[in-house]
């Protein structure tokens, strides 16, 4: 099911107070934290990159390496309530496991999965209101790839996590919510470092915010998931479309070709 085009002028007023958008630097993450800061919240971004962020901006800059586990236990998490918080940070790798380095492989999983987690168990504990959780995953979660198994892997693992985090936050604050995002390739080129690939073809980060934020700003149920793909019509390419609800895993290989008898 694709979603038709919305009027963003008539999404209903903010009654949150503050968005932390953790992974906030670059990339959608930014994108993400710009809306925020327009829509007139207190927008707290976190990032390893954060001191570089013009102070000027407007945004609480928070420095946060997911990678360093010092720094998840005591960067700052005050902020006002009630908050959406996004989970944007990430990293890519497109590599054979048996070719993936010892600190390739611990360090995309502290980005990925173990950074996010421990920092998340304590900013969700410390909120004394409803809190509207919002994961970017990836379609890698469900595709099949190749060369990415450990990045599918922890994105599987963070959209999984996700669902199961939305009793423990309905039951914390009865107002709470949680948005998983599934989307598919985006044009940033500081995520797929080192690969030739044709941007043309992906999705703009801009245009995907704006699209998470309204499905963010209009959703009424406790948990909503949704994949926000490229389009593969000729002509259309790069073009975000969106469809709800979950994703069966494709399967490791091609499904073969039916032969008549």
């Amino acid at each position: 099911m694709t979603q038709p085009e919305q009027n963003p002028h008539t999404a209903p007023p903010h009654t949150h107070r503050a968005a932390a958008v953790i992974g906030g630097t670059h990339g959608l993450g930014h994108q993400l934290a710009l809306r925020a800061r327009a829509a007139g919240l207190t927008t707290v971004v976190y990032g390893r990159s954060a001191d570089t962020v013009p102070t000027a901006t407007g945004f609480d800059t928070r420095r946060l390496d997911l990678t360093d586990l010092d720094s998840v236990r005591t960067a700052d998490i005050a902020m006002p309530t009630p908050a959406y918080v996004f989970w944007v940070a990430g990293a890519f790798l497109k590599k054979p496991l048996t070719d993936t380095e010892e600190a390739e492989l611990t360090g995309l999983t502290h980005l990925l999965f173990t950074g996010p987690v421990l920092f998340l168990r304590r900013l969700l504990a410390a909120q004394e209101g409803p809190v509207h959780l919002v994961t970017i995953a990836s379609s890698s979660s469900w595709k099949r790839r190749e060369r990415e198994s450990l990045y599918c892997g922890l994105k599987a693992a963070q959209a999984t996590l996700t669902r199961n985090l939305v009793p423990e936050l309905t039951a914390a604050h009865g107002g709470s919510r949680v948005t998983l995002i599934n989307p598919g390739g985006l044009a940033v080129p500081d995520f797929h470092t080192g690969l030739e690939i044709d941007y043309g073809h992906m999705m703009d980060p801009g245009e995907v915010a704006g699209i998470i934020w309204d499905l963010v700003r209009r959703q009424t149920a406790p948990f909503q998931e949704v994949q926000i793909l490229r389009s593969g019509v000729p002509g259309r390419e790069g073009v975000p479309e969106v469809s709800f609800g979950a994703r069966v895993p494709q399967p490791p290989q091609a499904e073969p070709i039916a032969r008549l008898p």
